[in-house]
């Protein structure tokens, strides 16, 4: 049976987290939520703990995890050296929706390196993240979902993929950013992107004062195992085009309209999900689960300003748009 353990977002509730610290240090497994989506966490120096979480994702084992941390000397125990590019990041981006990989001491278990001579780090801005592994120590923790899911932003989410998988959950409500951490490659005589994510590559690049290479295939990622097919519309007429096509053929059409734009004719056409381009962050995967969960068959986006959206949205909706595996 998993817990789920409602807490307090902005104020942890420090009794919730000694419980949850207490199963990480059993050797089980804690889904938590950060201001991108939720990680399922194990303690970073079990390796027998660490392999729980392939089990429970059905993740390819030698795929590397993300270590996550809440202070400077976790990093010290992880990291063999912290080149000047990442003092630069940490200073700027951290707390925050920053992974680095850097060079590994040969302390930290093989199975969270994946083969690799780095390890990536990430320090999570989330109040209840910080106090988690302020209390439960240095935590391998991927996204919280099935292998190749939709990444989870809250517990709702971690439940319909984890249930019964886990020890427990520490539930907060929504996350904030809703995308995954931008990962970026600092091993020596490196200095790339292999992830685009919640932190731009342009606030990266000018905060370094340099040009960061962007690792061939990271905007080709295979898409997401949904139950629904997910469509991006070219233009207003291919969107309308498209919606009826879908009536004609007798399809579950749920079409997305973007910052609750009302110009397009939609009126008959329900569940109608709005994407959120602004505020407290995006909401995707949100919508896709919620699709899913209404029986939708086909959903249409309407169409989206690239520039507006961003490259890492624009990458999580082409991985949308073309059914497959992912990870995050």
């Amino acid at each position: 049976m998993t817990k789920y353990l409602k807490i307090n977002a902005a104020q942890p509730e420090p009794s919730i987290i000694k419980l949850a610290a207490q199963y990480i240090k059993a050797g089980e497994l804690v889904a938590f939520p950060t201001e991108t989506v939720y990680g399922l966490g194990a303690d970073a120096f079990q390796p027998e703990a660490v392999n729980k979480i392939f089990l429970a994702k059905g993740r390819p084992p030698e795929n590397a995890l993300l270590v996550h941390v809440s202070n400077l000397e976790q990093v010290q125990k992880i990291a063999a050296e912290v080149p000047s590019t990442a003092r630069k990041l940490i200073a700027r981006f951290w707390p925050g929706p920053l992974s680095i990989i850097l060079p590994s001491l040969p302390s930290v278990p093989a199975i969270i390196r994946g083969g690799q001579a780095g390890v990536g780090l990430r320090m999570p801005s989330h109040p209840v993240a910080l106090a988690f592994i302020e209390e439960a120590g240095p935590l391998a923790a991927p996204s919280a979902n099935l292998y190749g899911r939709p990444s989870p932003t809250n517990a709702g989410h971690v439940r319909q993929d984890l249930d019964g998988r886990i020890a427990a959950v520490l539930d907060a409500g929504d996350t904030g950013v809703g995308l995954e951490s931008t990962l970026i490659d600092l091993s020596p005589g490196k200095c790339r992107l292999l992830r685009q994510g919640a932190i731009s590559i342009e606030l990266i690049e000018e905060c370094l004062g340099q040009k960061i290479e962007l690792v061939a295939g990271t905007e080709s990622r295979p898409g997401y195992k949904t139950k629904v097919k997910v469509i991006l519309s070219a233009s207003e007429a291919d969107f309308e085009a498209q919606i009826a096509k879908n009536h004609s053929r007798g399809t579950s059409l749920g079409v997305v309209g973007i910052n609750n734009h009302s110009g397009y004719k939609i009126e008959n056409v329900k569940p109608y999900f709005n994407l959120d381009l602004s505020g407290a962050g995006f909401n995707l995967y949100a919508i896709i689960r919620e699709a899913e969960a209404n029986g939708v068959e086909t959903l249409l986006f309407a169409p989206i300003d690239s520039e507006q959206a961003g490259a890492a949205l624009m990458e999580r909706l082409r991985r949308a748009a073309s059914n497959g595996d992912s990870e995050e």
